[in-house]
């Protein structure tokens, strides 16, 4: 599959679409690959001559189908508009140059060749020539006319453009000079002007003066003022209820006394000043009245009753009373509130302004009308110094000669009506709290007036204002701005500018035109302004609102009081009415000709199409493009220099159209399996091709032609496909240039993994939709994810390309570990290491993830040359929604030259290594783009709250940790970033904007080790930052370390080289006043390079630790902490990740390093692996060898003793140390109370799968102390399924790697190479521990072995293995020394234990232990091995022999036996007993020794056999690494049962060299000379009558004798020794026979191992008497040591010689030291 797992919901549906998919599969777009090759018709000729052709009409039989035959040239002459059944091209089909004719048939087949051009000067739709529509949506069947192999017939679909085996010459766009281009950047815009909509009366426009109803003549005023400066009219005004109205005249007042009732006041009679000039119904009306309270029992200034209480009830109330005519009643219809964030203070100013209308109910029957303001304490002295009642001015309303060019009115509340006081048209959503009040101040001498809200109680309380919808002109900008400042609170406060209202398409409508940054109350008046783009979201059907947001309030915080002023909504420029573009790129395009403009966005779906109205030339040389219909202002390049947008013509003169047939399926042209035709398509327009979810139905495909040098596929447009553009699969050779693909479903341009040395040059994709989802995708494509440049080949050249609008990527650029053919067949192997072709001068913008998307590039691995790596030229990314440039898994790629804008973040390199970045400029958010997009545009960045905004995002740990990787993280050389300081400013969204962030995407070091150095960078930024050190150690990465070549990071400029380290006292300490704070939390170091080493510890025990690193010369010194990377309980406890490391980062010199606690005393961390990176990109720093570690004291045999920390339940109460190796989930290791052995608390463990297990890390001082000694492992485990019941399917007896039993596994780390330290691998030692038999599922079950310690810098064994899904409780585990014992190497040889505790099995197969109790001789216990495959396979026992020094004799012995009866003396495979083998393994040199055999015929009682042997220990065997007891030999289909196993050693006795000298023994350290001709038995009595003796029989040869092997350390040279034996002879019958001379028995001494080869010495009987062949017969002989025997390494004593058929009868030998 090529693409990723589905999204989230999108799984519900898969299989219902995948079934569909198959069955369309089936019917369409089956596998093709096992579909031959298409070659050149053999009845066609090389070259056509079409002189005198014939007409293609002269074929045209009705609308059937028409067939050009084989040989023939054929010339297009069918009229106008022609239609037939089909068009199937054998021979050569001519269409003149030119041609004007549409032809609709259902297929095109072009099997010969088909021929047609177009060479007018301009393209326009007016100047269409040959247009082919295909059409039909039933199936048609293609039959090749030459045979092909599984292609009679093929099944080509519907709407077919199918060539197969035949050549295209289509030719509709040259590439001759003056040609021009097919899309070009767009130079500059020309705007149109703003509407003027006409004023609407009462709504945009003041009303007139109004005539008086009946007298026409008459005018009434607007306004009726009382300012009592000339008196008081007492006519109209009273006071009521007996308070006093008296006249103020030196204040020009009216003044109310002698107040006692709440309902006293002033009182108006307005029903004379309205008897001339009646109100009008409907419309508003203003009152603005300027009032004084004066309460004598309050201070001047003090605050009101109103104000203190908050409540209206306590405030003035202005109301209204009607009264009726006769029998109508009075009307108390309206009361207005003067509110608390409106009244002025004790005995000041203030003003009251309401705003007033009367209904028909109103105004039917009135006769009077009073005004009545009241409600004011009784005591209170009123004062009114005007009284004004008004019509709404032309101040209140938009200039009726240009009403849309500022769109609030009267925003700086400079000229208000109400004599400058009334807040009309301003209102408030919350009347019965506030109102927006006008106030003023004074500042540097000039007046200046104000907005005000207080009293607010929700984050939308503010200045309100209807905007004139008419205004809004789709593609127009506008700028909102205004001033602001709040009191009340401390905390910062953020706003937004909000226009709401219904729209005629989108519904409701929650505008944000502009985000104001946090400001703080001491900030004063801040301004905020932005740019904004009128597009289908501003299109209201009424005049919206506009409202201001806060951000950071609630009932909690409370909220703050705003003042406003100088808000504006203000014309800026109106749409693109032209485009600018260069003459001669637009050489061709004309009047009537389509285009395509790209997005300015990050979307691709905002680019525009249009048609051009007129081409008009400037004198510049440069054309303007007049569209039909305005667009929406574009980025061009006057703006954005280099990065402005593309417009392309999308018309040609030739056309190739589908069939718009109300489905996604239109036509498809496809060259296919048709190797060495040069194809020529260019200049046509494909418009409605491709077929949605349809494998290999693509607009254009070229599909697995081979070799096609010479094929043009160039200067076309494919517009509004179902599915893709071009689609090169298995092509090679093939030019793709200059095409535009524009309104595409799934990728653009698509190259399969097996396309290669394609030239793509110039081409354009723009605005591809998500038609395809994980649902209905093709099969194994990823056309979901819809990229502009989808790139699986590593083969192809691309150069000069634009990708704007990706609906995922740009360019995807992603090679697979696999090779897939044709219908995905895997062909071949990994493409990662493959080099890659040209990557060069290609642009990306306006996607909606990444402009470029490069992933898996490992070509460094196959070279190994760090000049032969994938290189990205020149490459452009702005304005995408996420990354510019994605890097995942490049491994020494390179990026020279480059330019990035306005993306989430500039580069992200994430899990990739050895990154060049060179030659780039950075740039982050543009105030440009930030005033061009809204948040209905389509997406903003920082459109996540969790999304940093950054210029670099780097790793902070390598990902690459083997010897052979690249060693070192980025390196940045001639780099500049700005614009990455204006977070709050630009989007407050944003956690943070930086000119380089860090990956929270860290592995185990956690903490930075990502090599990196700066080379002529240049990071402007208003904040002094580079990177946030903060931000970056809670990611994980405290310690940062950025080398600084040239100095260019120094913030004074002053520093020729140094570092950029993390602010932190264990990162500068050492280096004095070299190092100086910046701000992020850094710290610039001049003039140091640093070297790094880290050490990587246990994470438990050591959260107080610190590595103390004392510089040796000055002595001082720093501590380091430890980091660990902490996410939950399971990464905690991982074993790969769960590490605390100590990095240090020093300069070249003498250090020592030491770990010490809280407290400063010296400790150790259990394990700390010393690991040094690559030298720093600079000249210095420490390195390896400059360090000495310092440990404290280890007392080995106490701290040592047991090497498992919490093992034993009793004393247990949590799960540390123990860790895991389970990756996934998030329970692993789990206390449980009470449920150990005995009660005690155990451990579980959770697990899904067989390869992990529960761990434990040891500690490495003990190890190294240890290190080759044997230690014993223990473990007490039970295994449970899934929900809680003992496991069923647990089976020791199956090989380990089978994973049907828990084993114990060894990991140490090691070096790969120890003189620098860079890289650790893990070996693991498995199966050193296994379950012990008899082994129930209801039980516990004990895992044991023995091993010899190994060590390395970290060492933790891991108890796993067991199957899948079964769940771990484990106990009592311990390790602990095994000592060596020499009178017992064989541990449990009598299963003493009642178990097979250290007993296992000898090599492979599933062979089957048992442990049987009372089965083994006398009622003891025996183990059994069966199902055995081999005849070495059976029971066995590692051995502790490092006690066993080189020559020493061991001595092995067993009683054995076999379920069928074995031939003690046959080498027959099939026959033979078992004997007893021993192996050694030292340095990898191995031996194998038959060392114990079944020598006496004579079983003990149940059959069974003693088998035993000495033998000899070698200098290989001594102390080895492996040594190991097992049983060989017996037919693999036997069962073998053993007990009384023993290994001992035999002491060195040399005063009597024979073992078991009188037999009483039997026939135990004795054994055959010859296995299979002779044999030997026990027999009693012995010599004496009494005992053991053996008799030796049936032997075949004098030769055949017994031996034992003696010591022959006890042979030196000329110390004397005396044989004594007692010897008979018998015969067949057994009777005695007698001897004499040489037939009588003697006794030689065999060496082995001998300098000069084997030495035989031969001792006859020194006795002379007769010999007793009815008796025993006395045996002695003395004899010195020989030199030659001496020098021997084995000496064995021989008894034979003697005639074949008499039997030897042998007793009390013994060989004695005469010394």
């Amino acid at each position: 599959e090529e693409g990723a797992s589905p999204e989230e919901g999108e799984v519900g549906a898969e299989f219902e679409a995948t079934s569909r998919q198959l069955m369309d599969g089936r019917r369409l777009t089956g596998n093709t690959n096992q579909i031959g090759q298409f070659t050149p018709l053999s009845c066609n000729p090389v070259e056509f001559d079409c002189t005198g052709a014939a007409g293609l009409s002269e074929s045209v039989v009705g609308g059937g189908p028409v067939v050009v035959p084989c040989g023939t040239c054929l010339v297009y002459d069918l009229g106008a508009e022609a239609t037939i059944g089909g068009l199937n091209i054998i021979g050569k089909l001519l269409v003149p140059t030119n041609y004007k004719s549409t032809l609709s048939t259902p297929y095109v087949f072009v099997q010969g060749e088909l021929e047609m051009s177009d060479d007018q000067p301009t393209i326009s739709e007016d100047n269409t020539s040959m247009k082919i529509i295909l059409t039909g949506n039933t199936d048609v069947m293609f039959t090749p006319h030459e045979p092909v192999a599984g292609a009679a017939p093929l099944n080509a679909g519907e709407k077919p453009f199918l060539v197969a085996g035949g050549k295209l010459n289509i030719r509709g766009w040259d590439d001759v000079e003056g040609s021009g281009k097919t899309w070009t950047p767009i130079l500059a815009m020309a705007e149109a002007d703003r509407l003027h909509p006409d004023p609407i009366v009462g709504e945009t426009a003041a009303r007139t003066a109004l005539p008086h109803l009946k007298n026409p003549t008459i005018t009434c005023p607007n306004k009726i003022v009382h300012d009592f400066e000339g008196g008081v009219d007492f006519s109209v005004w009273k006071g009521g209820d007996g308070n006093i109205l008296s006249y103020d005249e030196a204040n020009g007042a009216l003044t109310a006394t002698n107040l006692r009732l709440d309902s006293q006041g002033f009182r108006l009679d307005f029903t004379k000043l309205t008897k001339d000039c009646p109100i009008t119904q409907g419309v508003t009306y203003l009152v603005t009245i300027r009032l004084k309270i004066e309460d004598p029992t309050l201070e001047d200034g003090a605050v009101s009753i109103c104000e203190t209480n908050n409540h209206k009830d306590h405030c003035p109330k202005l109301g209204r009373s009607i009264v009726k005519a006769e029998g109508k009643g009075w009307l108390y219809d309206k009361e207005v509130n003067l509110l608390p964030s409106s009244i002025g203070r004790n005995n000041e100013w203030f003003t009251f302004a309401s705003e007033w209308t009367w209904d028909a109910v109103d105004l039917t029957d009135t006769v009077a009308q009073v005004l009545y303001l009241k409600n004011f304490k009784p005591g209170q002295i009123i004062h009114m110094d005007e009284f004004q009642f008004e019509l709404p001015s032309t101040k209140a309303y938009a200039p009726v000669e240009d009403p849309c060019l500022e769109l609030v009115v009267n925003g700086d509340a400079e000229n208000a009506d109400g004599r400058g006081w009334h807040h009309y048209p301003m209102w408030s959503g919350r009347t019965d709290r506030f109102i927006p009040t006008i106030l003023e101040e004074t500042v540097d001498g000039a007046v200046n007036k104000y907005w005000h809200i207080e009293n607010r109680v929700w984050v939308g309380d503010s200045l309100r204002f209807h905007v004139n919808h008419q205004c809004f002109m789709l593609g127009s900008t506008y700028t909102v701005s205004l001033r602001a400042r709040f009191t009340g609170k401390t905390h910062p406060v953020t706003y937004w500018f909000e226009i709401k209202g219904n729209t005629a398409t989108k519904g409701y409508r929650y505008q944000k035109p502009l985000y104001c940054p946090s400001q703080s109350a001491a900030d004063g008046w801040v301004t905020c302004s932005g740019d904004f783009v009128v597009d289908e979201y501003y299109e209201f059907t009424s005049s919206p609102e506009i409202i201001l947001v806060t951000q950071d309030e609630n009932d909690s915080t409370g909220y703050v009081d705003w003042d406003f002023d100088d808000v504006s909504i203000k014309f800026k420029s109106g749409p693109a009415a032209g485009l600018e573009v260069g003459g001669s790129d637009a050489a061709r395009w004309a009047v009537n000709s389509d285009v395509h403009i790209t997005s300015s966005t990050l979307h691709g779906q905002d680019a525009q199409d249009g048609r051009v109205k007129a081409v008009s030339q400037k004198a510049n040389g440069n054309v303007v493009l007049e569209l039909e219909n305005p667009i929406t202002p574009v980025f061009s390049e006057k703006e954005t220099p280099g990065y402005g947008v593309e417009i392309a013509v999308t018309s040609r003169n030739i056309k190739i159209i589908g069939e718009d047939d109300g489905t996604y399926n239109g036509g498809y042209l496809q060259v296919f399996h048709t190797p060495g035709v040069a194809q020529v398509i260019e200049g046509v327009e494909f418009f409605n091709m491709g077929q949605s979810s349809r494998k290999n139905r693509f607009a254009i495909q070229l599909l697995y032609n081979g070799n096609v040098e010479g094929t043009s596929i160039s200067s076309n447009s494919i517009r509004q496909s179902n599915m893709r553009c071009i689609s090169v699969d298995g092509t090679a050779n093939a030019t793709i240039a200059s095409n535009v693909g524009a309104g595409i479903t799934g990728h653009c341009f698509y190259f399969d993994r097996v396309s290669a040395d394609n030239m793509v040059i110039d081409n354009l994709a723009s605005n591809l939709n998500n038609r395809i989802n994980w649902n209905n995708r093709i099969d194994g494509w990823d056309d979901y994810d819809a990229d502009g440049f989808a790139i699986w080949s590593p083969f192809n050249h691309f150069i000069g390309n634009v990708a704007a609008g990706g609906h995922k990527r740009g360019f995807r650029y992603y090679l697979d570990w696999r090779t897939l053919g044709e219908d995905l067949i895997q062909v071949g192997g990994t493409l990662r290491v493959s080099p890659i072709g040209t990557f060069k001068d290609n642009k990306a913008h306006s996607n909606f993830r990444q402009g470029f998307h490069l992933a898996d590039l490992q070509q460094f691995f196959q070279f190994r040359d760090p000049e032969n790596v994938p290189v990205f030229e020149n490459l452009s990314a702005y304005r995408n929604r996420e990354q510019g440039i994605y890097s995942y898994n490049c491994v020494y790629c390179k990026f020279i030259g480059g330019f990035l804008s306005d993306n989430q973040k500039g580069i992200e390199i994430r899990r990739s290594d050895g990154i060049t970045l060179q030659d780039f400029v950075i740039q982050g958010q543009t105030e440009l783009f930030k005033n061009y997009v809204n948040d209905n545009n389509s997406h903003k960045l920082c459109g996540h709250s969790s999304w940093t905004y950054e210029g670099i995002h780097m790793m902070g740990t390598l990902w690459r940790l083997g010897d052979q990787d690249p060693g070192f993280g980025l390196r940045v050389k001639n780099v500049v970033l700005s614009g990455f300081d204006k977070e709050k400013e630009y989007y407050d969204s944003c956690p943070s904007t930086e000119p380089i962030g860090l990956s929270t995407d860290t592995h185990y070091g956690a903490h930075f080790d990502y090599k990196t150095s700066f080379e002529n960078v240049t990071v402007d930024d208003g904040r002094d930052i580079i990177l946030d050190g903060c931000r970056a150690a809670s990611y994980g990465y405290p310690d940062i370390v950025i080398t600084d070549i040239d100095g260019s990071l120094d913030p004074d400029m002053s520093a020729s080289s140094g570092a950029l380290v993390s602010d932190q006292t264990y990162m500068t300490g050492l280096f004095g006043d070299s190092c100086k704070s910046t701000a992020g939390c850094m710290s610039y170091c001049a003039g140091v390079c640093l070297g790094m080493f880290t050490l990587f510890t246990e994470r438990f025990g050591t959260e107080n630790y610190k590595l103390k690193v004392t510089d040796t010369a000055s002595g001082l010194s720093i501590d380091i902490p430890g980091n660990v990377r902490t996410y939950n309980e399971r990464w905690n406890t991982y074993a790969y990740d769960g590490q605390r490391t100590f990095a240090a980062s020093l300069p070249a010199g003498q250090y020592t390093a030491e770990f010490v606690d809280e407290f400063g005393n010296s400790v150790w961390p259990t394990y700390a692996e010393e690991q040094w990176a690559q030298a720093a990109d600079c000249s210095g720093g420490v390195s390896i060898g400059d360090v000495t570690f310092i440990k404290p004291a280890l007392d080995a045999a106490t701290e040592c003793a047991d090497m498992i920390r919490n093992g034993d339940s009793a004393n247990r109460t949590e799960v540390t140390p123990w860790i895991h190796t389970k990756w996934y989930g998030e329970i692993v290791n789990e206390l449980k109370p009470g449920e150990g052995i005995g009660g005690g608390n155990a451990i579980a463990m959770d697990r899904t799968y067989h390869w992990t297990g529960i761990a434990q890390n040891l500690n490495s001082m003990c190890t190294d102390a240890r290190e080759g000694e044997w230690y014993e492992f223990s473990a007490w485990m039970k295994m449970t399924d899934a929900n809680g019941n003992p496991s069923t399917n647990i089976d020791p007896n199956r090989e380990w790697w089978r994973n049907q039993a828990p084993i114990m596994t060894i990991t140490d780390r090691q070096y790969r190479d120890v003189s620098t330290k860079q890289h650790l691998y893990n070996a693991e030692h498995r199966n050193l521990a296994a379950l012990a038999r008899p082994y129930n599922n209801d039980e516990w079950g004990h895992i044991h072995g023995i091993f010899k310690m190994p060590t390395s810098p970290r060492l933790w064994f891991e108890l796993e293995r067991a199957p899948d899904n079964v769940k771990f409780l484990l106990d009592s585990a311990s390790l602990t020394p095994l000592t060596c014992n020499r009178d017992g190497l064989v541990r449990n040889g009598n299963l003493e234990t009642n178990d097979s505790v250290y007993w296992d099995i000898w090599g492979g197969g599933d062979v089957v232990l048992d442990f049987l109790p009372g089965a083994g001789p006398n009622g003891g216990n025996a183990l059994k091995s069966s199902s055995r495959v081999h005849h070495s396979w059976t029971q066995s026992q590692v051995l502790n022999t490092d006690c066993v020094n080189a020559g020493d004799r061991i001595a092995f012995s067993a009683k054995i036996k076999t379920s069928a009866d074995c031939l003690i003396y046959s080498w027959d495979y099939n026959q033979r007993c078992n004997d007893i083998f021993f192996h050694t393994d030292k340095d990898n040199v191995r031996e194998y020794h038959r060392v114990g055999y079944i020598t006496a015929d004579t079983p003990d009682e149940g059959g069974w056999h003693h088998v035993h042997g000495i033998h000899i220990h070698s200098e290989n065997g001594e102390k080895p690494d492996l040594a190991k007891l097992y049983f060989a030999d017996a037919n693999p289909s036997w069962d073998v049962y053993t007990a009384d196993v023993k290994a001992y050693v035999l002491e060195q006795n040399c005063q009597a060299l024979v073992e078991n000298p009188d037999m009483e023994e039997k026939d135990l350290y004795w054994t055959y000379t010859d296995r299979d001709r002779s044999k030997v038995k026990v027999i009693t009595p012995g010599a004496g009558g009494s005992g053991h003796a053996l008799r030796l029989y049936d032997r075949d040869h004098s030769w055949r004798g017994l031996r034992q092997v003696l010591d022959p350390r006890c042979f030196v040279p000329g110390h004397e020794f005396t044989i004594n034996a007692k010897f008979r002879l018998t015969d067949a019958l057994l009777a005695g026979v007698a001897c004499a001379g040489t037939d009588c028995p003697s006794v030689v001494l065999y060496g082995r191992k001998c300098p000069n080869g084997d030495v035989r010495e031969k001792f006859w009987n020194a006795l002379d008497m007769p010999w007793d062949s009815e008796g025993w017969n006395n045996y002695e002989a003395t004899f010195a040591v020989s030199d030659e025997i001496a020098a021997c390494g084995s000496v064995e004593l021989w008894i034979h010689e003697v005639i074949p058929s008499w039997n030897i009868e042998i007793d009390d030998v013994q060989i004695y030291a005469n010394a």
